[in-house]
């Protein structure tokens, strides 16, 4: 009976591990640690720009880039608001969900990054994983203001303050793509609605208000 008792109390334990925020960001340290190496290739053949998509049919980089960093503030800065915000995320939709709300955030982020370029007809690389970043950001900022008790963590003023300054941080800033910032941040609102709305999931955790 202690032996079934202890296993699931290490079950438990295990659960409450932000597995999902861990992994990616140790893939984003690993990725940067390769690019002092194979910088040159792997920005090459990772960076996101529409001309990518539109002359060379290269889908995949709208997701590579994303664990592609300019520097080292650049990688820092990413990843306390990737560990930190997305630990809150994780640990109240459940890692599924978490998956799913990071990496199509990402995906939007480089996509309206990519109906910008078309627009202004101003074409650059860009990399990072700031479109995924702001998607946890809007995804938390949806679980607080429109499903309360579900990120009791932080508060809804905390979070407002949260997004006000990264996006000014952000157009402050020269050589920032805040088109992706801001196509992250609203998709992940959005993303946070829909799958807050779907049926249960592979190991599901999501706590319904409703």
């Amino acid at each position: 009976m202690r032996i079934q008792q202890s296993g699931w109390e290490m079950k438990r334990n295990l659960d409450k591990i932000p597995w999902c925020s861990a992994i990616l960001t140790a893939a984003n340290v690993l990725v940067f640690l390769a690019c002092q190496i194979w910088g040159n290739f792997l920005y090459a053949k990772g960076a996101f720009s529409v001309l990518y998509l539109i002359r060379n049919g290269e889908y995949y980089r709208l997701v590579t880039s994303m664990f592609l960093h300019a520097d080292i503030s650049h990688l820092a800065n990413n990843l306390i608001l990737l560990y930190f915000g997305g630990e809150i995320v994780e640990k109240t939709v459940g890692k599924v969900r978490y998956l799913i709300l990071f990496f199509l955030s990402g995906i939007c982020g480089n996509l309206l990054s990519a109906v910008y370029e078309l627009t202004t007809g101003s074409f650059y690389e860009s990399v990072g994983a700031s479109g995924a970043v702001f998607g946890l950001t809007g995804g938390l900022l949806y679980l607080v203001v429109a499903r309360k008790g579900m990120a009791a963590a932080i508060s809804m003023q905390r979070m407002a303050l949260m997004v006000v300054l990264s996006l000014y941080s952000g157009f402050q800033s020269v050589r920032v793509n805040n088109a992706a910032h801001l196509g992250g941040l609203l998709s992940g609102f959005l993303a946070a609605f829909l799958l807050c709305h779907v049926g249960r999931l592979p190991g599901d955790r999501l706590r319904r208000s409703d």
